[in-house]
């Protein structure tokens, strides 16, 4: 999300309040990420909010699935901030 908002300030543009982390996730539609990539990121911004605010919790499988998501969003994010 980090670098994703840093792609965002380079830009010109700002996010914040209500509805602040829809809206970085939907960027990576302008940074033409695919829609399959797009939409398993908005459901990480969605259970991190379950796991940070109600203590819910997902299995190893899932979060090897996070993990090498990550990774590979990483490298791409990187790449377009440069």
């Amino acid at each position: 999300m980090h670098l994703i908002r840093a792609k965002l300030y380079l830009e010109g543009y700002s996010t914040s309040g209500q509805g602040a982390h829809e809206a970085e996730v939907a960027y990576l539609r302008i940074l033409e990420f695919s829609e399959k990539d797009v939409l398993f990121a908005n459901e990480m911004r969605y259970f991190r909010n379950g796991i940070l605010y109600y203590g819910t919790s997902h299995d190893e499988e899932y979060a090897e699935k996070v993990v090498e998501f990550t990774k590979k969003i990483y490298k791409r994010l990187r790449e377009i901030i440069k």
